[in-house]
């Protein structure tokens, strides 16, 4: 279940806050380096070894820091995750009523692999439970300095890298809600990211908010959902939107139409760019969008098409997207003065079509074009 990985990885960063507390901070935390391995490997359920530094003080605050953190179970023998540095601060006043209170947590360059196997498997989610009740643990911020995670998808037999992974993290507590707020690499692809969560039901389930800005695209998507995983598989059902970005563009468009120069029409209201929102339906064999409608023009009276659309992620990837034009009336056609002309229309529609991600793989696009009644 997706939230077992958040107990998992948060009882690991909380077994070396309780050690701290019950050890004073002038004794030599080095030697009690086996502990510390011995009981994070038994709830990540690899082995765990601390090769660097470790240091732990009880005043003015509890404070640890461990460096060069592995954890075996990684492809060819090596390890699944490693960790430059991590360091973390408490405060004692919730430990001594039975709660812990991480106040601000540290991991510098912290390096993970998740294989997901050809069943959909994801390895780190088959791991045994975390003792620890994740409803009295609370981070207060989290911070992820140069962070990387190695995808390795067996079903299509690829490797996706999420690198530069700056972010600031909060959790109420380990079974939610959760907050990221930073930015990453997809593939080389720079993105800013807010990903928020609801807190894990009783079946491992919540409710997943992803918001996402490329810097190579002028958009921004957004996602809405369920997510969890079912049998050690990940899944992920919901809403999306994407919707333009690009206002200097939306706004020399705009002055184009009205014969005006782009000073005069950024003094207005900028024309909206392309809207695109639907449900959708992700697993580690196929995205599925069972429904779509794309809207462009002016919000109160827009172009519409509505589809549907899949990509495999398969072992031979493809894309299919169907969508049906809206009927446009006649008056509009020739150019009424309450709406655009057909043509100003279809260049809308292609200027939007333009500014969207290009496919890296093959598929079909099939558009049916409008009637004019």
């Amino acid at each position: 279940m997706l939230a077992r990985l958040f107990v998992i990885f948060g009882g690991f960063f909380v077994l070396v806050l309780c050690a701290a507390l019950v050890v004073p901070y002038f004794i030599d935390w080095t030697g009690y380096r086996a502990d510390f391995e011995r009981e994070a490997s038994a709830i990540l359920g690899r082995k765990v070894t601390v090769q660097g530094d470790a240091t732990a003080k009880l005043l003015p605050f509890p404070s640890v820091t461990f460096s060069n953190v592995t954890v075996a179970g990684g492809p060819g023998g090596r390890p699944a995750m490693t960790v430059e540095t991590f360091s973390m601060d408490a405060e004692l006043a919730p430990f001594l009523s039975g709660e812990v209170l991480i106040f601000d947590m540290r991991l510098v360059r912290p390096k993970a692999t998740i294989d997901i196997a050809a069943d959909g498997t994801v390895d780190w989610a088959i791991r045994p439970s975390s003792p620890y009740d994740p409803s009295q643990i609370s981070i207060e911020k989290l911070t992820v300095t140069d962070g990387e995670i190695a995808l390795r998808h067996a079903a299509g037999g690829r490797s996706h890298l999420l690198s530069e992974i700056n972010s600031t993290i909060s959790a109420r507590s380990l079974a939610g809600p959760w907050r990221m707020d930073g930015s990453l690499r997809l593939d080389g692809l720079r993105s800013t990211v807010v990903v928020s969560t609801g807190k894990a039901s009783g079946d491992g389930q919540l409710r997943f908010r992803l918001k996402a800005d490329p810097d190579a695209y002028p958009l921004v998507i957004e996602a809405d959902g369920n997510a969890g995983i079912v049998d050690g598989v990940a899944i992920y059902s919901g809403q999306f939107k994407v919707t333009s970005s690009d206002r200097n563009g939306a706004d020399k468009r705009l002055a184009q139409l009205d014969g005006t120069d782009g000073e005069k029409a950024s003094a207005g209201k900028p024309e909206p760019g392309f809207r695109l929102n639907g449900k959708f339906s992700l697993d580690h064999r196929k995205l599925g969008v069972d429904e779509f409608r794309f809207e462009t023009g002016p919000l109160d009276n827009p172009y519409t098409a509505d589809g549907k659309a899949a990509v495999d992620l398969g072992p031979n990837p493809r894309f299919s997207i169907e969508a049906d034009g809206a009927q446009v009336q006649f008056d509009e056609a020739v150019g009424a003065a309450t709406g655009l002309t057909l043509s100003e229309r279809v260049a809308a529609l292609e200027q939007a079509l333009l500014a969207l991600p290009k496919p890296t793989i093959p598929g079909t696009v099939e558009v049916k074009l409008p009637a004019v009644v």
